[in-house]
């Protein structure tokens, strides 16, 4: 959410995409592939904007083009993934034309056999822009409403099966993709599983989510094995999302400057000139250190036998969404109900190694304060071992359930 102010079928895909680009010394003249340009960096933004923030994505792309009009773009490709409300998707290119022109050029058109939000069709995409835009290093940007871990029940459990109608509506993980020829009431989503399931392992030097709430601990694990660096939010974001003629200049190059990019974006809003839209929270992780982190929450976890309070934690989602708390915050809850005297230290040097930077205005969206002792950069889920509703029993299909509460 933005707020308003075939297993096998995707093995194959996986094993198609090849780790050895940019090696064209052993190709011939006349073999595929030979005379590529070698990129140094290829940035794909993925963009589910076949909902209420095409008019958002329309803004972006400009902004986009505005960013590359004073940039050097030798050597590195910026590539666009887009379905909007009109028309196929497809995917393109920022060139510079002959005239200095920034524009963005059609690489590939898709039909609409699969959703956007297909891990069939995420896969897909991801594999052709290692085969058209081979580089030393990716960088991926998912681009629509989310809900961190939050699950859509239907399309999880029934995915290459139909669709049905969500249980819930208006709550879904990631994307929201419509397709007004099949099912005009419809919008499809998916799982945090099932997205880092239809990426490849190391491929992406970083992944960032311009969406709302991604920036949780349960989410950052299942993304680990994908990326070096993982950028999100763990609050909402306002529709307008990352402000790209301030942050592609630093994105968009051989080495990304994500933390510097991350500041453009946070001072955007911390600084906007309407007050209503200064509230903001982000967050740049290192999924290296994540596993020192989780070795400390399961030693932390493991004396506690009933659910913990929420009393007092800072809560980071409103309405029908989450909720998620303050992952620091509730760690340190948890240490001390299974512990006399715990003992904080290696918790917090793994986390200062974790989280790269961070930030959070004084204020959320529901207009509660944010101390900063209480800003770890991270939100979760609350677990209740107890419970047995949907959510629950989903919780416990995720990774971060099995590393660090699972006995």
């Amino acid at each position: 959410m933005r707020t308003v102010i075939l297993p096998g079928v995707l093995a194959t895909m996986l094993l198609s995409i090849s780790f050895t680009s940019c090696d064209r010394d052993n190709n011939k003249p006349d073999e595929p592939g030979a005379g590529r340009v070698c990129r140094k960096k290829t940035v794909l933004l993925y963009a589910v904007a076949s909902n209420n923030l095409y008019d958002n994505l329309l803004d972006d792309k400009v902004e986009m083009l505005s960013a590359a009009s004073g940039m050097d773009l030798e050597g590195v490709s910026m590539l666009v993934y887009e379905v909007t409300r009109y028309g196929n998707p497809v995917l393109s290119e920022i060139v510079r034309t002959p005239s200095g022109e920034c524009v963005f050029e059609v690489v590939k058109e898709y039909d609409k056999e699969y959703y956007s939000t297909d891990p069939r069709r995420i896969t897909q995409v991801v594999s052709d822009m290692v085969q058209e835009r081979d580089a030393e290093s990716y960088g991926l940007i998912f681009w629509s409403h989310g809900t961190g871990i939050d699950p859509s029940f239907s399309t999880h459990a029934t995915r290459g099966d139909g669709v049905v109608e969500r249980p819930i509506p208006g709550v879904y993980s990631f994307g929201s993709d419509n397709d007004k020829d099949k099912n005009p009431s419809y919008y499809d989503e998916i799982d945090i599983d099932e997205l880092a399931d239809a990426i490849p392992e190391g491929l992406f030097s970083f992944i960032w989510f311009d969406a709302c709430y991604m920036a949780g601990i349960e989410t950052a694990y299942e993304f680990r094995d994908k990326c070096d660096y993982f950028v999100g939010y763990p609050t909402e974001v306002f529709t307008p999302g990352m402000p790209y003629d301030l942050t592609l200049p630093y994105i968009l190059r051989e080495e990304s400057d994500l933390v510097g990019a991350a500041q453009q974006f946070f001072r955007y809003y911390s600084e906007h000139p309407s007050s209503g839209y200064r509230v903001a929270t982000i967050s740049v992780l290192s999924e290296r250190q994540i596993e020192a982190v989780a070795e400390c929450c399961k030693a932390a976890y493991s004396g506690v036998e009933s659910a913990v309070g929420t009393v007092g934690l800072q809560c980071y989602s409103r309405g029908r969404i989450g909720p998620f708390y303050d992952f620091g915050q509730y760690t340190e809850r948890m240490a001390v109900l299974g512990q006399e005297t715990p003992d904080m230290s290696d918790f917090n040097k793994a986390m200062t190694e974790f989280v790269i930077w961070s930030a959070a205005t004084p204020q959320d969206f529901n207009y509660r304060p944010i101390p900063e002792e209480n800003y770890s950069g991270v939100s979760c889920h609350v677990f209740d071992a107890t419970s047995n509703t949907d959510k629950s029993n989903y919780y416990k299909t995720l990774d971060w359930y099995k590393r660090v509460y699972a006995k």
